[in-house]
């Protein structure tokens, strides 16, 4: 049993599934800083949550805050004595108010002079007062995407506030929020065992509640739902179609998981499997239930946060509410098969991409366009692949599915274009431009789909910068940040050499008179948000951030040749000689400044020293070329590590800045052109600056 352990929940009515986990983490991180913040040392949080309630434990909790003496800065010294070095009353007032005289105070030397001090000892407070004040403090302060008033009360929270349970050293701490009051008692399962239950520890609590129906670890009671689940479909023959996304919801829908197997009609499996598994997922939380073969069945597995007593009864009861679902998505299924996409393609006018952007029919156009002219340059055995796809790949909007369940747009394009008898790679390029979805989801495998979805990517990043919208921490219209991230991902996962400003300024083309703001200028925006957002996925992944700033802060154009460039110089980098040469390019830098002429005349090469350097440059250009032009960085740059040696003679022996200005502007042209060699892959005085920094 763990001393001085604080245990603190957080008594609700049902808190919303997806609201769970990330309030349960905001109260961790929110009791963590608290905690620091006055100065109370703890060890392990561990915390808890159902529906019902949000609770959090700390292990090793310091009784009281340490005694600290605070500085206080009073007046000057100068200030504080007259000629005669007596105390004015500018140093008498000061000692008074800090209950000390005035011999009590000190003399601190500060940046702008002499300053008279106090020291005054302020005693640490119990940690039971200061828990009292934090504690509601941090109930108070939870983010939820909405929440609400109840009864007479004024104060926020996701759902009514029914106990509050707190308890530290094993003893129950006193205070209110509004008209609750905390103690010792939490709340065993709402139907099952709803009676109070007295807890002390943390240890104690998840028992005590485990007895009562209640599992409180989220990841206890998930392994439950997988348990239940999978027993419930294996009693029927059948296993669960695996759907970790479902499995956490529901873990956060009950406090007991209870599964029960169900059917539907076999006639259902006549709508497409992805209809089926969303009707049943999406609104009511069911589990889709196969064969061992991966095939569906007519069966589904729900979990109820009651063990029942009729098992029949009650999965007749899911079964008539899944019906209703089931013939709605059939009605609009047959009703879908009476108008090809080819058909609804052609009206989509009808729906309004954005406000001053035109209509989908308008961004159909474009993406048909843009994405047909990628294909020509990047694959043109597949340019009328390309090119038919994109003029279906919105018409499914206009299905009643899709109207129905959104999620399954691109889906239902790739089943219905299938059904209708369009070639299987337009139908896969229908679904796969859509993807990836979200960080971390799969890209397209087929090339088809990664060209139209930069293409749609390309038109909408154009169209909203082109209009003047701004992404905030705040506001991100139609999720710029994620569209970007998925830009860059298709990009590299397809190897696709795009030049972007050549192909971001064709999609602002072709918005025509519709843009509000100047292409160059949107250009210019949109370059530096797509560069911030690249260099923060190629840091997310590991690679050095100042290889990453090296590299992009000279040119940003093509990102699979600036990923290329970054790999390199993060493995020549680790060189001996890499970071001298770094240095020694530093001081290039800093000579040649603004100077642009790199136009050398031999016959000025008076130093041995300048004219071995002029060699070597020539050397490294000639050997490097190539092998800059395939891509070869590494190579590349082993070539101009080999001009460390000379670049430190000519420092050592030549006076760049001579007196006579010929032989000036030609030193000043022999470091412009090495300078101009370097930077073919990056700016590597940006390594050795930011290494210096840290």
């Amino acid at each position: 049993m763990s001393e001085q352990e604080l245990l603190f929940e957080i008594g609700t009515e049902e808190i919303p599934a997806g609201y769970i986990t990330p309030a349960l983490t905001a109260l961790r991180q929110g009791l963590a800083r608290g905690l620091s913040e006055r100065n109370l040392t703890f060890g392990e949080i561990r915390s808890a949550a159902t529906p019902r309630r949000l609770t959090v434990s700390v292990a090793d909790l310091a009784r009281r805050q340490p005694d600290r003496v605070e500085e206080v800065l009073g007046p000057p010294k100068k200030a504080a004595y007259d000629a005669q070095g007596q105390p004015t009353k500018a140093a008498t007032g000061f000692a008074i108010g800090r209950g000390l005289t005035v011999e009590q105070l000190q003399v601190k030397e500060t940046p702008k002079g002499e300053y008279l001090m106090a020291l005054i000892e302020q005693p640490g407070r119990d940690t039971t007062a200061l828990l009292a004040e934090l504690l509601p403090e941090l109930v108070l302060s939870l983010p939820f995407p909405k929440s609400m008033h109840w009864g007479t009360g004024r104060m926020l929270f996701a759902r009514p506030l029914r106990w509050l349970l707190a308890v530290y050293d094993h003893t129950p701490l006193t205070f209110t929020l509004e008209n609750l009051r905390a103690g010792e008692q939490t709340w065993g399962h709402r139907f099952m065992a709803p009676q109070p239950l007295t807890v002390t520890s943390f240890n104690q609590y998840l028992e005590g509640l485990r007895q009562a129906w209640v599992l409180a670890d989220p990841t206890e009671r998930r392994q439950a739902v997988l348990v239940e689940i999978e027993q419930a479909a294996a009693a029927h023959g059948g296993k669960i179609l695996p759907d970790p996304e479902l499995v956490e919801t529901v873990a956060n829908l009950v406090e007991s998981p209870f599964a029960i197997c169900g059917s539907f009609a076999e006639g259902f499996l006549a709508l497409p499997q992805e209809v089926l598994i969303t009707s049943m997922r999406e609104h009511q939380k069911y589990f889709a239930v196969t064969d061992r073969e991966g095939k569906l069945l007519p069966r589904f597995v729900a979990v109820n946060n009651t063990r029942v007593r009729d098992a029949k009864l009650a999965a007749q009861g899911h079964q008539r509410v899944l019906r209703a679902r089931l013939e709605d998505a059939l009605f609009f299924f047959n009703e879908d098969q009476q108008h090809p996409l080819a058909q609804l393609a052609g009206q989509l006018h009808g729906i309004i991409f954005q406000a001053k952007l035109g209509t989908m029919a308008d961004k159909s156009a474009r993406v048909t366009k843009l994405a047909t002219e990628l294909a020509q340059q990047f694959a043109p055995n597949l340019t009328e692949t390309v090119a038919r796809a994109a003029i279906l790949c919105k018409a499914d909007l206009l299905t009643g599915m899709v109207g129905e369940f959104p999620s399954l747009q691109g889906t239902i394009g790739r089943d219905y274009a299938r059904r209708q008898g369009e070639p299987a790679a337009v139908a896969e390029a229908i679904y796969s431009h859509y993807l990836p979805l979200r960080a971390g989801d799969r890209l397209p495998a087929d090339l088809a789909g990664a060209i139209m979805g930069i293409a749609d990517r390309l038109d909408t990043l154009a169209g909203c910068f082109g209009i003047g919208l701004k992404v905030t921490g705040a506001a991100d219209p139609f999720g710029l940040r994620r569209q970007t991230v998925g830009l860059i991902h298709l990009i590299q996962g397809h190897k696709i050499a795009l030049n972007l400003t050549q192909w971001l300024s064709r999609a602002l083309a072709l918005y025509g008179d519709r843009l509000s703001e100047q292409p160059a200028a949107a250009l210019a925006r949109l370059m530096e948000f797509i560069r911030g957002r690249f260099a923060n996925d190629l840091t997310g992944r590991g690679l050095p951030g100042e290889a990453v700033e090296a590299v992009l802060s000279v040119d940003f154009h093509e990102l699979n040749d600036c990923r290329a460039r970054i790999e390199a110089l993060v493995t020549v980098g680790t060189q001996p000689a890499f970071p001298l040469l770094a240095a020694a390019f530093k001081r290039v830098n800093n000579i040649i400044k603004d100077n642009r002429d790199h136009a050398i005349d031999p016959e000025l090469l008076k130093e041995e020293a300048e004219r071995e350097l002029a060699h070597a440059l020539g050397r490294a250009e000639a050997e490097a070329a190539p092998l800059l032009a395939a891509g070869n960085y590494h190579q590349a740059l082993l070539v101009i590590l080999q001009m460390k040696e000379p670049v430190d003679r000519f420092f050592d022996q030549v006076m760049v800045m001579a007196e006579e200005p010929s032989l000036r502007r030609n030193r000043l042209a022999l470091l412009t052109a090495i300078a101009r060699l370097f930077l073919r892959v990056g700016d590597f005085s940006k390594m050795y600056a930011l290494r210096e920094q840290t």
